[in-house]
C-alpha cells in the first residue's frame, strides 16, 4: 500500500500535472497559492527526478553497509528498543524465541549453559543477545536464570516471572513454553491491530493527497 501511494503521488505529479499545467498557461490570471505550489513541485520532481532516484539508491546503499557493521547495527538495535511501538514488537518476538527455543532444549535434556548458548544465537537483537549471554554467564556462576535475565531490564516483566516461578516450582520447561505462547499471543495482537489502524489510516492520507492535487 505504501509503495502503491507513492507511485501514484509521484506518477500524478510527473505526468498528470505537468499536462494540465498548460491550460492554465494563456490564462494570465492569477493562480491560488495550493497551484502554484503543486506546479512548483511538478516542476522540481520532474528536473531533478534523475537526480533524486540516484540519492535515493546510494543512501539506500550506504545503508546497507553502514549497518552491517557490528557497531552500527548494535546502534540500531538499541533504538528499536526505545521506540515505543516497536520496542514491545521487537521484545515479544525475541522473547518467545528465547522462551520457545529453551522450553525445548531443556525438555529435550539439553544443559541449562548450553540451551542458553543456543538461544542467545535465536535472537535477532544484538542487545537482547548480549543480554543473554551475560545472563548465562551469571548462571555459571550459580545466579538464578529469572535473576539474571532481569538484571539486563531487556526482557519483558511477564517473562521474567514465569521463568522465576518455574525455578521456584520445579517445572521451567511448562512455565518457558506458557511463557512462549503469552509471548507469540501479545505479539500477534499487537501486529494485527498496528496493521487494522495503519491501513485505513494510509487509504484516508492517500486519498487526501489525490484529492487536494486534484
Amino acid at each position: 500500500l505504501s509503495l502503491v501511494a507513492i507511485v501514484v503521488v509521484v506518477a500524478l505529479l510527473t505526468y498528470v500535472v505537468p499536462q494540465v499545467i498548460h491550460v492554465f498557461e494563456n490564462m494570465n490570471q492569477q493562480l491560488p497559492s495550493l497551484t502554484v505550489g503543486l506546479i512548483k513541485v511538478s516542476d522540481f520532481l520532474n528536473q531533478n527526478g534523475t537526480f533524486l532516484l540516484a540519492i535515493l539508491a546510494l543512501t539506500i546503499g550506504l545503508s546497507l553497509i553502514i549497518f552491517k557493521q557490528n557497531k552500527a547495527k548494535y546502534w540500531l538495535h538499541q533504538l528499536q528498543l526505545k521506540i515505543p511501538l516497536i520496542s514491545k514488537l521487537v521484545r515479544g518476538l525475541n522473547a518467545s524465541r528465547f522462551s520457545r527455543t529453551l522450553s525445548i532444549l531443556m525438555a529435550s535434556g539439553v544443559p541449562v549453559l548450553n540451551a542458553l548458548s543456543i538461544c542467545e544465537q535465536v535472537l535477532t537483537n544484538l542487545p537482547m543477545r548480549a543480554a543473554v549471554h551475560k545472563a548465562t554467564e551469571q548462571v555459571r556462576e550459580g545466579a538464578g536464570l529469572a535473576y539474571s535475565l532481569e538484571n539486563s531490564k531487556q526482557f519483558p516483566p511477564i517473562l521474567i516471572h514465569l521463568i522465576a516461578s518455574g525455578e521456584t516450582s520445579g517445572n521451567l520447561e511448562e512455565m518457558l513454553e506458557r511463557a512462549a505462547t503469552h509471548q507469540e499471543r501479545e505479539t500477534e495482537s499487537i501486529i494485527n491491530t498496528f496493521l487494522g489502524l495503519f491501513e485505513p489510516f494510509l487509504i484516508i492520507l492517500m486519498g487526501g493527497i489525490v484529492l487536494t492535487i486534484v
